[in-house]
């Protein structure tokens, strides 16, 4: 069904699907005003988790967009980015809706104080509590697609092959169902629309194992392969930091005909190449791989020498846009920690404070 542009933030369009009112509805048929409260709660709570994601990923200019479904709410974007680039992003929207819930408890505590709490008001308090806080503890729970099923697979994928951390991720998933269908069997949470929700999840992550089971037949991938590219890598830069710079573009050169090497991993061999050749007086050759490799000081110095060498200094300033994408790098690992310091604090208030007697008393 097509989706309904409902207004435009700093760039960011949002959507909402006809089936989002079929939720809304849901929540409110027996009671209307109940039903509204549960709308406004539920509406601003994705907004602000979804924008979350959404500015993150709108500085790195991967054009996102915002779309309210009928099973909550999606961020989608034109691309990718680095590992950090996607943690950063998904880390922050629960972030941002953690925050919204402490800031809702903050004002219910103000109100409190000075005798201002009507029947509406604590009614819509505690739906907002359950939607901005509860609501985001669950989404972080190592559960694929959930924000905390995709932190997990970007954390093990440092370690892991792609396909043992895609394939690990989907059987701690289908484990984490397991144990939210019995939880919520046995103290009475198991609705039809909680069923539902935990069935398309299990069946997700069922399709996942058995397309990266389907994906191993086809290509065959060798974990040694990958192990080969790091070790070549390796003795690649070691020979670039004794000053043999033919045996280290030697090694780079293998490493990058192997299968299994990670885009990381690529940056590195490209950076290797270019500082090498560059030593060996290729400036040509070398710009060709330092423009390909990730941009530090050694590059900048690098590209320099070889435009200087070729008396094309001028193209100097054309490099600044491409090096400026590391302050970018560094701003989204400051945003990750951020991000994951703040859950951390949020989610040990959450279980110290008045906060967890709402939610679970």
């Amino acid at each position: 069904m097509n989706a309904i542009h409902l207004f435009t933030f700093r760039g960011i369009p949002v959507f909402v699907s006809p089936w989002y009112f079929l939720l809304l509805v849901m929540f409110g048929y027996r009671d209307p005003v109940q039903g509204i409260i549960w709308a406004i709660a539920i509406t601003v709570s994705l907004l602000v988790h979804e924008f979350g994601h959404a500015l993150v990923a709108r500085r790195l200019r991967h054009d996102p967009s915002i779309m309210l479904h009928g099973f909550g709410g999606l961020t989608s974007r034109s691309r990718r980015g680095r590992d950090v680039d996607e943690a950063a992003i998904v880390a922050m929207g629960p972030a941002a809706g953690l925050a919204l819930g402490l800031i809702v408890f903050a004002v219910f505590q103000a109100l409190i104080s000075v005798g201002a709490v009507s029947p509406y008001v604590l009614a819509l308090i505690y739906t907002m509590l359950h939607a901005c806080v509860l609501w985001n503890l669950l989404n972080l729970l190592p559960l694929w697609p959930l924000d905390g099923g995709q932190l997990l697979r970007l954390g093990m994928g440092r370690w892991l092959s792609p396909y043992m951390t895609a394939r690990v991720t989907h059987i701690v998933s289908l484990v984490m169902i397991a144990f939210l269908g019995s939880f919520a069997y046995r103290f009475g949470y198991l609705s039809m629309f909680t069923g539902v929700i935990l069935l398309m999840l299990g069946m997700q992550n069922v399709q996942g194992l058995q397309g990266q089971a389907g994906s191993e037949e086809a290509s065959s991938p060798n974990p040694r392969t990958s192990s080969l590219a790091a070790e070549l890598v390796s003795g690649a830069s070691e020979a670039l930091q004794e000053g043999n710079y033919k045996e280290a573009a030697r090694r780079a050169h293998q490493a990058r005909a192997q299968e299994g090497v990670s885009p990381a991993a690529m940056e590195k061999i490209w950076e290797i190449l270019g500082l090498a050749t560059e030593q060996l007086g290729e400036h040509e050759e070398a710009l060709a791989y330092l423009r390909r490799a990730r941009p530090n000081e050694r590059v900048r110095s690098a590209t320099q020498r070889c435009l200087a060498a070729l008396g094309r200094t001028e193209e100097l300033s054309s490099m600044e846009q491409r090096w400026a994408s590391t302050v970018k790098t560094v701003q989204m690992r400051g945003y990750l920690i951020g991000a994951l310091t703040f859950i951390g604090a949020a989610i040990l208030f959450v279980f110290t404070s008045p906060i967890f007697d709402i939610l679970f008393g």
